[in-house]
C-alpha cells in the first residue's frame, strides 16, 4: 500500500497509543502469573497480537473488552509447540527464556525480516544458561529444551537488552536463586521497564548499577489490575513534527516514565521547541530550529524522528550511536539515509554519529519504508519540510506498532 501525504502543518490534539514496550511484557508477565490479570488502555498492533497468539499457544485465554483479562494457564509439559515471533524482535526474546519454563522442546519461529535477523546471541545466552537450544546456522527457527541449569548466568549486552529482559522475567519462577552477570548493557531504561513491571506483578529482583543482577527463586508472580502506559515512541513523532511546523497537544503521556524514548523531550529542548507541561497533556510548538548534538544510543527508536528534527534545523546536526540501528525491521541506518537522500537532505555517516545537513527544507518524492514502521512514521513527518508529496511505499507496515497512525496523523493536519 502507497500513502501520499501532501505538505502540512500541524495543529490539534492528539492520545498516544498504548506503549507496546509496556504493553507486550505485561502480557508476558501477566501469563505467568497465579491468577486473573487486568490490563487497562491496551491498544492492538503486529506485534502486541503476536504475543498474544504466543500466549494462547502457552494455555493463556483473554477476554478483550474496554480492558483485557488474561487469565493463565498452568505450565505443564509441551508436545509440538511452534511459538510464531511474527516479525517482533522482543517477544523472540523473551519466549526464548520464557520457554526453558515449560517442560518439553519448544519451537520459536518468525515472519519476514525476523527471520533473517541473527540470533546468535540469544543462542549464546541460553547456552550459559544451561539450556538446549538448537538454530538453524544462526537464524530461525529456534528449538528450546529446557530446563535451566546454571544458577550464574554471563550475558554480553552489547547487542539487546531484550535477552536480559527475557531471562529476567523468567527466573524468578525457577527453584534456585539466579545470578546475572552482564556486560557492555544497551538500552538500559528498557531494563528498568522490566524490572517495573515484575515489581507491580510481585517479583523482585536486585540490580547492582547494571553490571549484576540477582534475583531470588520460588517467587511467584501474581495477577493484577496493571495501567498500561501511553508511548513515547509513537509520540516522539507528533512531537517532532510540531516542533518542525505547528503545534501539537498528546494526551496521556508519563512525564516520569521509565521509556527510553521520553529522552525526545531533550532533543526538542536542544532544538528550541516551546513546550509547555499541562495536568495531562504535552504541548509542543514551533519556535526556534537549532541544531543540536543527541546520543540516542540508549533510544536508537528514535533515530527516525530526529532525523526529520534534524532536517527542520538551521546547521549540521550529530546523533549519536548508528550501531544500534543494523539489525532492527530494515537496516535503519541505511534506510534512513536512502529515505532521506531521496528527499534531498544531505547526511554523512562519521564512526559512530549520523550527521545531519538541515537548512529546514526538504523535497517531495517517492520514498520506500523496506517495511519498517518507524520509517513510515517519519517519512510522513517530513512531509512537514516537503515542498510537495511524499509518498510511502509499503505504508501498512505501521501496523506493526501503531495501526490508526495516518488515522491520528490526519485529524491534525492543516494543508497548505
Amino acid at each position: 500500500m502507497n500513502k501520499t501525504v501532501f505538505p502540512y502543518k500541524m495543529h490539534g490534539t492528539v492520545k498516544a497509543p498504548a506503549s507496546k514496550s509496556y504493553l507486550q511484557r505485561a502480557l508476558a508477565i501477566a501469563s505467568l502469573a497465579q491468577g486473573d490479570s487486568i490490563l487497562k488502555n491496551g491498544s492492538f498492533s503486529s506485534d502486541v497480537e503476536t504475543v498474544i497468539g504466543i500466549i494462547q499457544t502457552l494455555g493463556s485465554k483473554i477476554k478483550f473488552n474496554n480492558n483485557w483479562t488474561i487469565s493463565p494457564n498452568k505450565r505443564k509439559e509441551l508436545k509440538n509447540i511452534v511459538l510464531d515471533a511474527g516479525e517482533s524482535g522482543l517477544a523472540l526474546r523473551m519466549f526464548a527464556s520464557i520457554a526453558a519454563l515449560f517442560n518439553g522442546k519448544v519451537n520459536i519461529t518468525g515472519r519476514g525480516t525476523l527471520l533473517n535477523r541473527p540470533i546468535t546471541s540469544i543462542v549464546e545466552a541460553l547456552n550459559n544458561a544451561g539450556i538446549q537450544v538448537l538454530a538453524n546456522n544462526g537464524k530461525l527457527p529456534l528449538t528450546i529444551n529446557g530446563p535451566f541449569q546454571n544458577k550464574i548466568i554471563a550475558l554480553d549486552g552489547s547487542f539487546s537488552s531484550q535477552i536480559l529482559t527475557g531471562l529476567l522475567i523468567a527466573t524468578p519462577l525457577l527453584k534456585n536463586d539466579t545470578e546475572i552477570v552482564i556486560n557492555n548493557l544497551v538500552s538500559r531504561p528498557y531494563v528498568e521497564m522490566t524490572i517495573d513491571i515484575m515489581r507491580q506483578f510481585g517479583a523482585i529482583v536486585e540490580n547492582e548499577h547494571f553490571k549484576r543482577f540477582y534475583v531470588p527463586g520460588n517467587q511467584h508472580y501474581l495477577g493484577c489490575e496493571y495501567d498500561v502506559e501511553a508511548d513515547w515512541s509513537a509520540a516522539a513523532n507528533f512531537l517532532v513534527t510540531a516542533a518542525a511546523s505547528g503545534s501539537i497537544s498528546v494526551v496521556g503521556l508519563n512525564l516520569n516514565s521509565l521509556q527510553a524514548d521520553r529522552a525526545v523531550m531533550e532533543a526538542l529542548k536542544l532544538f528550541g521547541a516551546e513546550i509547555e507541561i499541562q495536568s495531562n497533556s504535552v504541548v509542543v510548538s514551533q519556535h526556534q530550529n537549532n541544531s543540536f548534538e543527541f546520543d540516542a544510543t540508549n533510544c536508537p527508536d528514535l533515530f527516525p524522528p530526529l532525523v526529520v528534527l534534524a532536517a527542520a534545523a538551521n546547521g549540521r546536526s550529530v546523533i549519536s550511536g548508528t550501531h544500534r540501528l543494523i539489525h532492527k525491521e530494515s537496516n535503519r541506518l541505511e534506510t534512513l539515509i536512502d529515505t532521506f537522500d531521496a528527499l534531498g537532505l544531505k547526511l554523512a555517516c562519521e564512526n559512530d554519529n549520523l550527521i545531519v545537513y538541515g537548512n529546514g527544507c526538504l523535497s517531495g518524492g517517492i520514498v520506500d519504508s523496506h517495511n519498517d514502521h518507524r520509517i513510515v512514521m517519519c517519512a510522513a513527518s517530513a512531509a512537514v519540510l516537503a515542498d510537495s508529496a511524499i509518498v510511502v511505499q509499503n505504508a501498512e507496515a505501521v501496523s506493526k506498532s501503531y495501526p490508526s497512525f495516518f488515522d491520528d496523523l490526519s485529524a491534525t493536519m492543516d494543508f497548505l
